[in-house]
């Protein structure tokens, strides 16, 4: 069942960015996004699988192509559409929007991780003799979800009005990130890097890489919504940002909910962590909306 609603989810989520791109960028800008971002998606998932095997999904999805489910190429997408669409609402800088929707897919990553590992969506491979301390989730894949991210942001902003993005069908965004991934992969298998963590507990881990993260967004959501607080760009991006921070919303409710109803009916303690590690980045994105509205109503 669980499997069901989160199928469900990604591709409800997935249609909802789409519609949403397309009144925003209009169908050819909204399809050269989608579409080589879906197939990178899907094409990394499935050679993580057959040639790293690092991992193996679940038996439950029901839309698979070489043992990885499409629907997480979508769920993929729709959250590096949802970190663009915020980022460029505060910052024109390549770099900075880059850096944003790197740090926002992993602080929903961080969260839904974990609590997919436990619900067994997916199932992670560690070295020999080594536990992974956070949720039995390697660090290698929220740094490789890090390069991911940053780099197709940063390239299909930057080559968004080059001629090479029509002859590419938007894929020209993806090139660049691959050296870089795979220069990543190759270290971190042959240093077997996670070792470094094995004597580390859950909690450490949390302290060492959510908070700070949930910290850095927190302050940063904060910072700019007094920018668009002001009279000149609230009309302009209020209504425009409603789907991408549903989006993020949707993601975060879903895991908090599964989680503290799993953790309730099975009575394992692992669940209720879970829940507040879903919980901490939707608490942080949620705060700055309500500073913003609490300010705009005083004045």
């Amino acid at each position: 069942m669980s499997f069901m609603l989160f199928e469900i989810l990604l591709w409800g989520l997935f249609l909802v960015s789409i519609l949403d791109a397309n009144k925003r960028w209009g169908l050819k800008s909204t399809a050269l996004f989608f579409f080589p971002l879906f197939i990178y998606g899907w094409a990394l998932e499935a050679s993580a699988i057959g040639i790293f095997q690092r991992y193996e999904y679940g038996d439950g999805f029901f839309v698979t192509l070489f043992g990885a489910p499409l629907c997480i190429a979508a769920g993929w997408a729709c959250i590096t559409y949802s970190g663009i669409c915020i980022a460029k609402s505060f910052t024109d800088n390549h770099y900075k929007i880059a850096l944003f929707t790197a740090l926002w897919g992993l602080c929903i990553d961080f969260s839904m991780d974990g609590l997919a590992v436990l619900m067994g969506y997916w199932t992670w491979f560690a070295p020999d003799d080594v536990v992974l301390p956070y949720f039995d989730v390697p660090v290698s894949n929220f740094i490789g979800w890090f390069i991911i991210l940053s780099f197709y942001s940063f390239f299909h902003l930057r080559w968004q009005d080059a001629k090479i993005r029509k002859r590419l069908l938007g894929f020209d965004a993806v090139l660049p990130a691959l050296p870089a991934l795979l220069l990543a992969i190759t270290i971190m298998i042959g240093s077997e890097y996670e070792r470094l963590f094995v004597n580390l507990s859950w909690w450490v881990m949390m302290v060492i890489f959510i908070v700070p993260l949930v910290i850095i967004l927190a302050v940063w959501l904060f910072n700019q919504r007094a920018v668009l607080s002001s009279e000149m760009l609230q009309q302009e991006h209020k209504q425009s940002l409603k789907v991408p921070f549903f989006i993020s919303h949707a993601f975060h409710a879903f895991f908090l909910l599964m989680a503290i109803f799993v953790g309730v009916t099975t009575a394992d303690w692992r669940y209720f962590i879970a829940a507040i590690v879903a919980g901490l980045p939707l608490l942080a994105q949620l705060l700055p909306a309500k500073a913003e509205a609490f300010t705009l109503k005083t004045n």
